[in-house]
């Protein structure tokens, strides 16, 4: 056999390997399942509230920070002005920001480089008619 029919694949070959790649997950799966019942009160069955937020404590500073964090990567948008691309939505993030806030959110998620840099500053523009205490 030459060198380099060693390194090319055929129908039969590649069928052989499906066949084992498949008896062997197959397997593994099999090896995987449990035969012990669930407990009647496992937390996957527990109901989840929906009337208040989860948080976690900052081991650092102590501060109290939602579980659900809101990313501010695509503020809404809105033709500028001077019909040369698009601004944001001012108006639009300060509705979101009062609802995440009104449902205790207080981690939210921004970056220099989101919306071309603009994203920080609507979000402090928002976030600035607020108690700090909130966010």
């Amino acid at each position: 056999m030459k060198e380099q029919d060693k390194n090319k694949i055929n129908r039969r070959h590649f069928l052989k390997m499906m066949g084992v790649g498949a008896a062997a997950g197959t397997t593994l799966l099999y090896g995987c399942h449990s035969d012990k019942k669930q407990s009647s009160k496992s937390s996957a069955q527990l109901p989840v509230p929906t009337d208040k937020m989860t948080y976690r404590i900052n081991p650092s500073t102590g501060d109290r920070v939602s579980l659900l964090g809101y990313g501010c990567m695509r503020w809404p948008t809105m033709p500028s002005p001077d019909g040369k691309g698009e601004i944001i939505d001012q108006e639009q993030v300060n509705r979101l920001v009062d609802y995440a806030i009104a449902h205790g959110v207080n981690f939210f998620d921004t970056s220099p480089v989101y919306v071309q840099g603009l994203s920080e500053k609507a979000t402090g523009i928002a976030l600035k008619r607020h108690p700090r205490n909130k966010y």
